[in-house]
């Protein structure tokens, strides 16, 4: 009997085993920062299901402030859909503070780069579209390991950037079109002025002669 029930623990507790398998290390908000690839705010505008190893899902995200990457208005995140994998479930409609790496774990979906987990540090917070000041988390089913949004997690985060809207480039310094405009070029003034200078000085010096020739007279 003994022997039974010692055998009946073991499986029970390997069966169970699985749903704890997800175990992150402590993270600061500065180390969450630096090991993500993009850092931003964003609302969850679609979700979708993939077929493959651990039921992964992919996120589209309406960025409103980047904290780190490239200022783009729109990403899309894949998460495994177990939480014993660490499997990240985002709510369709929720904003978030997103710490996202490029690497493997985004390579289970194509064309999707990026990726984040549980131990990521992500943090549901309040909705809005600003940068994100202390107590703008919201709560959730499961803690942050980045969170709370205090005065450290926003000063880790440093200055946000407004993302680059669709159409949109980043300002060039345009040449300057007034040759283009105007069929007269810069070149064309300047040149122009000296040789009327040049005329100037030799009727001048002309005339000079002139006079000298009539007084000699």
């Amino acid at each position: 009997m003994l022997a039974l029930l010692a055998l009946a623990a073991s499986v029970l507790v390997g069966l169970s085993t699985p749903a704890y398998a997800c175990s992150c290390a402590d993270l600061s908000p500065a180390r969450a920062v630096e090991h993500a690839d993009a850092v931003f705010t964003g609302t969850v505008a679609d979700v979708r299901a993939e077929e493959g190893p651990g039921r992964p899902r992919v996120y589209t995200f309406l960025a409103d402030q980047i904290y780190k990457g490239r200022p783009a208005g729109r990403f899309t995140v894949a998460s495994s859909a177990d939480s014993a994998s660490c499997g990240y479930a985002f709510e369709r409609g929720g904003r978030y503070l997103v710490f996202a790496a490029a690497g493997s774990e985004g390579s289970m979906v194509a064309g999707v780069e990026l990726s984040s987990t549980l131990c990521s540090g992500n943090v549901p917070v309040d909705p809005g579209a600003g940068p994100l000041r202390p107590g703008d988390e919201r709560e959730a089913g499961h803690e942050s390991l980045a969170g709370p949004v205090d005065a450290g997690l926003v000063k880790a985060l440093g200055t946000p950037a407004r993302p680059v809207a669709a159409g949109e480039t980043f300002p060039v310094k345009e040449p300057l079109r007034a040759e283009e405009e105007t069929g007269i070029g810069w070149g064309w003034i300047a040149g122009g002025a000296g040789a009327a200078l040049l005329l100037a000085g030799a009727f001048t010096a002309v005339a000079l002669r002139r006079r000298m020739h009539a007084r000699r007279r």
